[in-house]
């Protein structure tokens, strides 16, 4: 049930956007009542928080395993495009997680969800990240946390460029983007 609720919330959002979505059409196009939906997610708020959770580490696992087994200056390309891409094909829900942002920053119980799950995902980020550093024994030179912090607002403000000037800010420049942020990060180990 939960997990259908989330997908149905997805769709939801996506088309209406934060503010407009309601959770009354969430549990209709999920095949349940609005009880559902708020016996399993305390509001409309946590609800988002975790469906961005839940999809920004979908997003953070297949980056992961598209780098899995390169070397440093192989999976910093790899690892832009991928990003790259993602934001290409989900422009609604870049778009989405910002709108939940600039909401969050004016309302303490929207912040309080998207802080949590903006936290939540900081630090697997800096696990998943970690691991990488490990692997290619970097991991005492390497700046995990500021690679993820780095990331993350670099993904938001990308995302915002391209949904004004896709044409100046396409895929090939947020790869590049990316890839510049990584390179940088992996060349400061000495390991570039």
């Amino acid at each position: 049930m939960r997990q259908r609720l989330l997908d149905a919330a997805a769709d939801e959002f996506a088309e209406r956007g934060f503010n407009a979505a309601r959770l009354t059409e969430v549990a209709r196009r999920a095949g349940f009542t609005k009880g559902a939906v708020y016996s399993n997610f305390e509001s409309k708020q946590d609800l988002f928080a975790e469906l961005f959770a839940q999809r920004s580490l979908e997003l953070a696992g297949r980056v992961l395993a598209e780098i899995a087994g390169l070397n440093p200056s192989a999976a910093v390309g790899k690892g832009g495009e991928a990003i790259a891409s993602w934001m290409m094909r989900e422009p609604g829900w870049s778009l989405l997680v910002l709108e939940f942002g600039v909401l969050a920053a004016r309302d303490p119980q929207i912040a309080q969800a998207y802080l949590r799950e903006r936290r939540h995902l900081r630090s697997r980020l800096v696990e998943l990240i970690g691991e990488r550093a490990r692997e290619w024994g970097v991991e005492d030179t390497l700046d995990v946390r500021t690679t993820a912090i780095s990331l993350m607002a670099l993904i938001s403000g990308l995302v915002l460029e391209h949904s004004v000037d896709p044409e100046e800010v396409d895929q090939t420049t947020m790869g590049a983007a990316v890839t510049a942020l990584f390179a940088g990060a992996v060349a400061g180990t000495g390991r570039a």
